[in-house]
């Protein structure tokens, strides 16, 4: 029985990949490194910044430095996925948040949307990050609830990778990170092509 739903945050509840995209792309072109694709930063998703920075720039002494203040920029006015609203409204049940994105910009882009939340997980609070899966321990934790009777909400199959490690449920949510095809190799079943569609699905999970 399902008794709580987490949730990743980008590109699941806002509308930000492509704000990622660019946020890595200008801090390559600000520190002069080569400017990585869409393509090989979509990879990247789901993973804290300092990982994607080191991956990306090695141990270049400016990235960070650069990359917090671009952050900044492209993250402004990032919207919620369409419904996803209404939808937080209709789940019935305690709901929180398992990021790779640091507290502050976190809190931040969610705006007023925090209020659906009893719990929001991020780097900064566990030793390990997704795909391992001490953030939804840990969230599970505060929730007071077992991951066997959770779902987790996610956009990548990073995200689908912590729930198998966790053992919760998982329904993929295709938008700008991986695709159907990608969900479906992994044998996954529960996906969703709309933010709303997840209401139907946690009923198939449940």
């Amino acid at each position: 029985m399902i008794k709580a739903v987490l949730f990743d945050l980008d590109g699941t509840l806002i509308d930000s990949n492509e704000a990622i995209f660019k946020t890595y792309q200008e801090v390559a072109l600000q520190i002069g490194k080569p400017i990585p694709s869409s393509d090989n930063i979509r990879k990247l998703l789901g993973q804290p910044s300092e990982y994607n920075l080191n991956y990306l720039f090695g141990d270049h002494p400016k990235a960070r430095e650069v990359y917090d203040k671009v952050v900044k920029i492209t993250h402004e006015n990032l919207q919620p996925l369409p419904n996803t609203r209404k939808t937080l409204m209709s789940i019935n049940m305690p709901k929180g948040i398992v990021t790779s994105k640091r507290s502050d910009n976190a809190k931040e882009i969610l705006g007023d949307l925090i209020e659906f939340f009893d719990v929001i997980v991020t780097p900064e609070q566990t030793t390990l990050q997704k795909p391992n899966p001490e953030p939804i321990y840990f969230a599970c934790e505060k929730l007071n609830v077992s991951p066997s009777n959770v779902v987790y909400v996610g956009d990548t199959t990073r995200d689908y990778k912590t729930a198998l490690n966790a053992g919760t449920r998982f329904i993929g949510l295709v938008h700008k990170g991986s695709t159907s095809t990608e969900f479906e190799s992994m044998g996954l079943d529960t996906i969703a092509y709309s933010f709303e569609e997840i209401l139907s699905l946690l009923k198939k999970v449940n």
